[in-house]
């Protein structure tokens, strides 16, 4: 861990200078031209009077240039901060208010308020041959501040040191077996912890990337995953979903011949996860456990642990985990005995950009404090049982939303299945459950038919006071179920 991703890239440039390095949406580098690349824009940005510590914000094009100037500013010891391409204004005004940056990066078309803009194409401009520009940032330098909304307020800045990128590189190439030939195809908004991820693992590993924009257009997905003989896949559980209904449930004709395709960015419920296991035998089946504040931290094997199909794994090398109860004191967890999931590493942030306070109430018991509550079994695997804000206070009985949810998806008629706390109608219990659900194509239901189905399968209480049907699970933009959308339908009724 002496070398920061940049100085990994140039190590590759000079050892591997026409192995792909990353492959996007508007053409290709190959480790010799990322290097340049990423010379160019470090110059460009010194000629715009970047300095080390300036913050950047960069909307997340996905192509060639946005990874030549995320890389580049590195270099010069910036700090990024990148933005969804269609992040809405009054979350850019907040950012760039609690950041004090200095200019926004992004298309020549894209209009920025309140910031002055560079222009990607501004690379291009310079035409003096440009020398490798040193490498100014130490590993203790913030890197990156990513923000994210989390659960309740203003988005929060998450500031990622060099250090702690590295270590969550080190974490990814360990957990997936990294190998020199693998190239991973990455349909995810590089705005994102886990897509950033991803990419500084296989450009640290000297690995290839292959950047998709989004998952809808499968078809331009498979072509591309052929063109550069991909063999892994990473992507979210809906990434998977789509591929499952638009093959029929033969996935296996696209991500059949992956050497391991992983799973990340949210929750991925039983049921689907059977299913793919059966669909996916031969393949690594992975699914990654972290957060925007602790990187990529446990992961599981699916189809090497499936009488564990419920777990998120096992932390990788050189990460551990523990359990605390209100008091931040550690305990010895069970299924009868939860407590807030807490991340211990290098890869835990420094803190919440300009949030000492907030930094506080995460930074606690020698690591990342989630908003998780889980145990841990006695062989080690880790088990969620829902977050602190989703789980449900039924008369002094807290119930996890997810097990209602896996009883539910066990219905033949059923598709996806949300559950959230409302508060009880009768002024008695506190809160009680309430069931959205979309139905598989065809299907229809009666009256109490899914009250009556899961009253075989739970006890009483943790049956749902109303199940409503809907067309879609609302999603956020990394395909989270939004369970806030929902409170908001059922408050909104």
């Amino acid at each position: 861990m002496s070398i920061t991703i940049e100085g990994a890239i140039y190590k590759h440039a000079d050892e591997t200078p026409d192995k792909l390095a990353i492959a996007t949406m508007n053409g290709d580098y190959t480790y010799s031209e990322l290097a340049q690349a990423i010379s160019k824009a470090a110059f460009c940005l010194q000629k715009n009077g970047v300095q080390k510590g300036d913050r950047i914000l960069l909307s997340a094009i996905p192509e060639k240039e946005y990874f030549a100037f995320y890389f580049g500013l590195h270099l010069l010891g910036g700090i990024c901060v990148p933005v969804a391409i269609n992040a809405k204004q009054d979350l850019l005004n907040h950012i760039i208010a609690s950041t004090d940056a200095k200019y926004m990066i992004a298309a020549s078309n894209m209009e920025c308020e309140n910031i002055e803009k560079l222009v990607y194409d501004r690379i291009y401009d310079i035409q003096e041959a440009v020398g490798r520009v040193e490498n100014l940032a130490s590993l203790e330098d913030v890197a990156d501040i990513i923000y994210t909304t989390g659960t309740t307020g203003l988005a929060k800045g998450v500031a990622l040191t060099h250090r702690n990128l590295v270590a969550g590189a080190h974490n990814i190439v360990n957990a997936v077996e990294m190998q020199e030939d693998d190239v991973v195809l990455a349909p995810l908004p590089l705005n994102h912890s886990n897509a950033l991820g991803t990419m500084g693992a296989y450009m640290y590993h000297g690995s290839s990337l292959v950047v998709h924009d989004g998952f809808t257009n499968i078809k331009n997905m498979e072509d591309r995953m052929k063109k550069y003989h991909c063999t892994a896949f990473s992507g979210a559980p809906a990434a998977l979903s789509i591929l499952d209904k638009v093959t029929r449930g033969h996935m296996e004709k696209i991500l059949g011949d992956m050497r391991y395709v992983e799973i990340g960015t949210a929750p991925m419920d039983v049921e689907f996860r059977k299913k793919v296991t059966q669909i996916l035998p031969n393949a690594r089946l992975l699914i990654n456990y972290g957060a925007t504040e602790a990187r990529r931290a446990v992961y599981m094997d699916l189809n090497a642990h499936p009488d564990k199909i419920k777990s998120i794994g096992k932390p990788v090398k050189d990460m551990s985990v523990k359990i605390i109860d209100e008091n931040d004191a550690e305990i010895a967890s069970s299924v009868d005995n939860v407590g807030r999931l807490v991340i211990c590493g290098a890869t835990c942030m420094q803190g919440y950009w300009n949030e000492p306070e907030l930094s506080q109430e995460v930074l606690v018991a020698g690591g990342l404090a989630t908003s998780d509550l889980a145990y841990i079994d006695e062989d080690g695997f880790i088990f969620l049982v829902g977050r602190a804000n989703d789980v449900i206070n039924i008369g002094g009985k807290k119930v996890s939303p997810f097990e209602i949810e896996d009883a539910l998806l066990s219905n033949d008629k059923v598709a996806e299945c949300a559950c959230i706390p409302v508060n009880d109608p009768s002024g008695i219990l506190g809160s009680v459950p309430v069931m959205y659900m979309v139905l598989k194509s065809g299907m229809t239901v009666e009256l109490d038919e899914m009250k009556l189905y899961l009253l075989q399968h739970l006890e009483t209480y943790k049956v749902p006071i109303e199940f409503v049907v809907i067309d879609e699970i609302p999603r956020n933009y990394v395909g989270k179920l939004d369970r806030k959308a929902l409170k908001k339908m059922w408050e909104d009724r």
